[in-house]
């Protein structure tokens, strides 16, 4: 993150720019033609249908001050920024460069730095901001009953206590003291509005921590390579699960037997985790077909046509952006 920083200007401030999709993972989608000068490009195109433009990785993917809060740490002078440069990305950055030299087939174990570093790739996009809300207002994971228990670390870490704002599917948004019955709340239907970047910084380090701890490894996870002349593309939501065809199912729904986590790693690799080690045959079109489909507003990718096929692909993903298994 911190190699990440750039200052511009935000609602007439100068305000640090945080990507919330890492630079060092976007330049892994670098155009082959660039990557020897000085600035390297890759394409970036919006969803639904463009444009596809030329961009700068240090231009894409990031929000002014997003991560400028503590989250979850005890520290709490710190900043989530900070952590995700010093403990997550730095560790990462060299084996994800190493892996994208990883042959296909399965893999026995991922490394820890890099089982990390997709636990925070997955919880901590814009786009998971969005579905976050919207699994509230659909009542997933907040007033329904837990479908396991915590892990150990979070119910030996302390609580804050703290104002939260939050949301009603049809009451709208209040602000509840610290003290509040949050509980009872909950039971009621309000729920943490992610809107509210205290809220999503927390929701972030918790989300990350269930993910690296319970979710990620009981998946069985392999590498795919793409084909000579085809490639992969990353999205706003880098690493995201499809689950009985839906492509926005919460967290949860990663235990579903149809359940499947993509994570396009470099132009060339991806990683699939899914609950069986059954052969799986699928294209670099079909799964840049669902990576458009989940992503919010943009993708990116090494050429101009990949992106723009991709985009064309999602309308035609099978129902919700699922695969035949």
């Amino acid at each position: 993150m911190s190699q990440d920083r750039i200052l511009r200007y935000d609602a007439g401030t100068l305000a640090a720019q945080h990507h919330y999709v890492s630079k060092f993972h976007l330049n892994q989608f670098l155009d082959p033609g660039s990557v020897s000068l000085k600035d390297p490009w890759l394409w970036q195109g919006f969803v639904p249908d463009g444009p596809v433009r030329r961009r700068s990785p240090k231009n894409v993917g990031m929000k002014a001050l997003m991560f400028d809060g503590p989250g979850g740490l005890a520290d709490r002078d710190a900043t989530l920024e900070s952590f995700l440069a010093n403990e997550v990305e730095g560790p990462a950055a060299k084996v994800l460069r190493e892996l994208c030299r990883q042959s296909a087939g399965s893999i026995d174990e991922l490394p820890p730095t890099l089982m990390r570093y997709l636990a925070w790739a997955a919880a901590r996009s814009l786009a998971m901001q969005t579905l976050e809300n919207s699994w509230g207002e659909r009542g997933f994971g907040h007033h329904s009953a837990p479908v396991e228990s915590p892990p150990e670390g979070l119910l030996s870490a302390t609580e804050s206590q703290r104002e939260v704002q939050m949301l009603h599917p049809t009451l709208g948004r209040r602000l509840f003291p610290a003290g509040s019955d949050f509980e009872q709340a909950a039971s009621d239907g309000w729920f943490p509005d992610m809107s509210d970047r205290t809220n999503f910084l927390e929701s972030v380090h918790i989300q990350a921590y269930y993910f690296q701890v319970r979710f990620f490894p009981r998946l069985k996870w392999s590498a795919l390579h793409a084909p000579e002349g085809e490639a992969f593309v990353i999205a706003d939501r880098p690493v995201g699960w499809v689950a009985d065809g839906c492509i926005d199912a919460p967290p949860s729904s990663l235990r579903h037997p149809s359940a499947y986590l993509l994570a396009p790693i470099c132009r060339t690799l991806l990683l699939v985790g899914r609950n069986t080690t059954r052969e799986w045959f699928v294209t670099p079109a079909q799964v840049n077909a669902v990576v458009a489909r989940w992503a919010q507003v943009w993708i990116a990718g090494p050429t101009e046509a990949t992106v723009r096929s991709a985009l064309e692909d999602r309308r035609l993903a099978l129902g919700s952006a699922g695969f035949v298994q």
